[in-house]
């Protein structure tokens, strides 16, 4: 996800990078020197004057009052729109890895589809708790395809396990991934100076407490423009205890694009040198120099209606249980799903998702009961069933 904003929507450039090889000096100097050529480009190639050659002056014969020929202008096709199995797509992997662990899971998975043509890109949110079959492991979890592409070093590794599960799943081909650790995100909040997200209904989330890792702590922001800091805004984007997995992905597209709006408020392009040194070590991605021009010149002239984002209803999927009493979710009406993923570029902006409420019935504050650590929290309303094989 924060490569993408670096990427895409603040015009970053430069080789791609992984997370064992960090960058050199040559590496840095490559991406300052190609932002500062990307911005001296023209929109177009057509702002660029052609030379008109000057011929010497040649006598003619007197003009006669012979009509000049009327010139005839066609115009050029419109491209037709695309959809999502026809735009680049961007798998992007956000991955959770403790120190000390060798295993992790991908708690945020996205795919970002851009149509160039169209000059619009969408951004669809893929839940973690997906219950779906994972070649050479069997059923599980969504997020754990990644890992075990690793694991069972499958050709093309993670990413690739997990972009073929997704095509299998959900039907949505990716051409490139970006695989990310979750700690780069308040490194790179706290680097631009905190972001403003906006809320419509106050926001009452739990955290882990930090001094005991079995009780849980109030998160609590009001309604209404909010500023967060790194570590205000990875609670945002991650915990989910007292309000869903939907909820969370709305807040997690609505950050992306605030994080977009505080990267251009402070002319973040020159500093791209320092932050891409900073975040180094927190992502790879097998995106080409090439690739990341092109998404840079399409993200200088994108406005917020050009951005859509993605989060499924509860119609296409729903939550189930599943082996001893395991909460998942699972794919509750494939042709549903189908027609949402149709409409990703009619889906509402980056910028209004996220907004909690909007409906103007705010959800209560949850109950953390004194004489115990766990919360007690009233769920919204969803449907329970055993998965069955997709068809």
């Amino acid at each position: 996800m924060l490569l993408l904003v670096l990427l895409l929507l603040t015009g970053c450039v430069g080789q791609a990078v992984t997370v064992s090889q960090p960058p050199t000096a040559t590496d840095v100097t490559t991406v300052a020197v190609a932002t500062a050529e990307l911005s001296s480009l023209p929109a177009s190639p057509t702002a660029m004057a052609s030379p008109t050659a000057t011929l010497p002056p040649t006598l003619s014969p007197t003009p006669t009052d012979t009509p000049s020929p009327t010139a005839t202008f066609t115009p050029s096709p419109t491209p037709a729109p695309k959809t999502i199995r026809e735009t680049d797509n961007i798998l992007i992997l956000g991955m959770d890895q403790r120190p000390g662990e060798g295993v992790w899971r991908t708690d945020t998975i996205m795919v970002a589809a851009i149509d160039y043509q169209a000059n619009r890109v969408g951004v669809v949110s893929i839940p973690r708790d997906l219950w779906v079959e994972i070649p050479g492991y069997g059923m599980g979890r969504i997020n754990q395809a990644d890992f075990q592409g690793e694991y069972q070093k499958y050709p093309g590794g993670g990413p690739a396990l997990a972009a073929k599960v997704i095509e299998d799943n959900l039907g949505i081909p990716t051409q490139h991934w970006v695989r990310l650790k979750l700690e780069a995100l308040p490194q790179l909040v706290d680097a631009l100076g905190g972001v403003t997200v906006t809320l419509d209904c106050p926001l009452h989330e739990l955290t882990p407490d930090p001094k005991n890792p079995d009780a849980y702590l109030s998160f609590d922001l009001p309604a209404g423009q909010v500023f967060l800091d790194g570590e205000a805004a990875a609670k945002f984007a991650r915990y989910r205890y007292a309000t869903n997995d939907f909820s969370r992905a709305r807040r997690q597209q609505q950050l992306i694009w605030a994080i977009r709006e505080q990267a251009l408020r402070v002319d973040a392009i020159p500093k791209i040198p320092q932050l891409w040194r900073a975040l180094a070590d927190t992502f790879k991605t097998d995106l080409s120099l090439l690739d990341v021009i092109r998404l840079a010149r399409l993200g200088a002239r994108l406005d917020s209606n050009q951005v859509h984002g993605l989060v499924f209803s509860t119609k296409a999927i729903q939550q189930a249980v599943v082996g001893g009493g395991a909460q998942v979710l699972q794919i509750a009406d494939r042709a549903e799903l189908q027609r949402e993923l149709d409409g990703l570029f009619s889906a509402p902006p980056l910028a209004l998702q996220g907004r909690e409420g909007s409906t103007g019935k705010c959800p209560p504050p949850p109950v953390i009961m004194a004489d115990t650590p766990t919360p007690t929290v009233t769920p919204a309303p969803t449907t329970e069933a055993t998965p069955q094989p997709a068809p």
